[in-house]
């Protein structure tokens, strides 16, 4: 798959999941908290900054759509971010015993994420 292609649609992936997961969790987040985080999410400032923050990088991930490579840096929150969760929050609950279905969904939804931006982004142009 050509660079560009593959990075235009993790772009509008990331348009449609953190772009409407944000926008859901900072307008609805009643319905937020039951539908995405399958209840297990508190309503509060906390919850609702995490979909301002969400929906961001959803909008600014609409600007990657047109300009590919000079929005990677989007791309490489998202691997950051998605990575750091898994690897100090999920795995290790998940290994202690916790099943919950937002915990494995979520490690399920971000492992394939994080392995999707390892394949597309391309490294070795950023660091030239």
């Amino acid at each position: 798959m050509d660079t560009i292609l593959a990075l235009r649609a993790m772009f509008g992936t990331a348009i449609l999941g953190a772009g409407a997961v944000g926008a859901a969790t900072l307008l609805f987040p009643h319905g937020a908290g039951k539908y995405v985080f399958f209840g297990a999410a508190t309503v509060d400032p906390y919850l609702r900054i995490l979909g301002a923050l969400w929906l961001s990088l959803g909008l600014v991930a609409g600007l990657g759509l047109l300009q590919p490579t000079e929005f990677i840096p989007v791309l490489l929150i998202q691997l950051i971010y998605k990575s750091a969760w898994l690897v100090v929050v999920a795995y290790p609950a998940i290994i202690k015993g916790h099943r919950e279905a937002g915990l494995l969904f979520l490690s399920g939804l971000f492992t394939v994420w994080v392995a999707a931006l390892c394949f597309v982004i391309p490294f070795a142009d950023l660091f030239q």
